[in-house]
């Protein structure tokens, strides 16, 4: 299997008093955070809370940046995989962790670029990279094991296009429909950035027939169908093994 780290990632946030709509579609965030090395943070959250001092609402998005660029061509992508570790400070809304939804971000530039205040809004949520359907398959456990989403073809669309895959991770129940939280409280995802998110997939050579080139390993296996022993053959220099 090949695999690729985040060049980039973190989260940025934004709160407001003034109102569910005001926070969730700012166009500008009130804080962020890049690369952190945090055995336990808080990555993707959604919060409202009331009291005698009024009410304020915050939405937390985690960003993901990923240089596909060794991949974009000559290969046909399968598999693919986008790896996580959670922590047990994870709470959502059931007792399995917190619903999300993985959609295209438009930060970070070709996963070079650290995020700002400025990246809050920086996603389109008509693109969907996973399921997206509330399921356990896209929930941020609340375990403290390696955790895996399944990605779509439109994620592996983005590797071929454009040798990128950027990703926002958006707390589902509220933020993705954008929908008012009626009660108070925080759901909200925790990570553990001793490892750092990672795509995993097969990536097999156009014209490859033999599985997925990573798994080529020794002198015996085929390259491009022609047998290691036959290659002096195909061009013409004389092989003593």
């Amino acid at each position: 299997m090949a695999t690729i780290t985040a060049g980039k990632y973190g989260w940025v946030a934004a709160s407001s008093e003034l109102g569910w709509t005001t926070a969730r579609n700012a166009t500008t965030g009130n804080s962020f955070q890049n690369q952190s090395t945090s055995s336990n943070t808080q990555s993707v959250a959604i919060s409202y809370t009331s009291g005698g001092k009024g009410s304020d609402w915050t939405v937390k998005r985690q960003f993901l940046a990923f240089n596909a660029t060794a991949y974009q061509t000559g290969y046909t992508i399968t598999n693919l995989k986008l790896y996580y570790l959670p922590t047990t400070s994870t709470a959502g809304s059931g007792g399995a962790g917190l619903k999300v939804a993985l959609v295209k971000s438009t930060a970070q530039g070709n996963a070079n670029s650290n995020l700002t205040a400025s990246d809050f809004n920086n996603f389109d949520d008509t693109v969907d990279y996973a399921a997206n359907d509330g399921s356990i398959d896209v929930t941020w456990r609340d375990l403290s094991t390696l955790q895996s989403w399944d990605l779509n073809s439109t994620a592996i669309s983005a590797i071929t296009s454009t040798g990128y895959l950027k990703i926002c991770v958006m707390e589902y129940l509220y933020d993705y429909p954008d929908s008012s939280p009626m009660s108070t409280g925080t759901l909200s995802g925790f990570s553990n950035y001793s490892t750092v998110p990672y795509l995993s997939f097969t990536a097999t050579p156009t014209g490859w027939s033999y599985g997925d080139i990573n798994g080529t390993t020794s002198p015996e296996d085929k390259l491009n169908a022609v047998g290691y022993a036959d290659i002096s053959t195909v061009i013409e220099i004389p092989f003593t093994p």
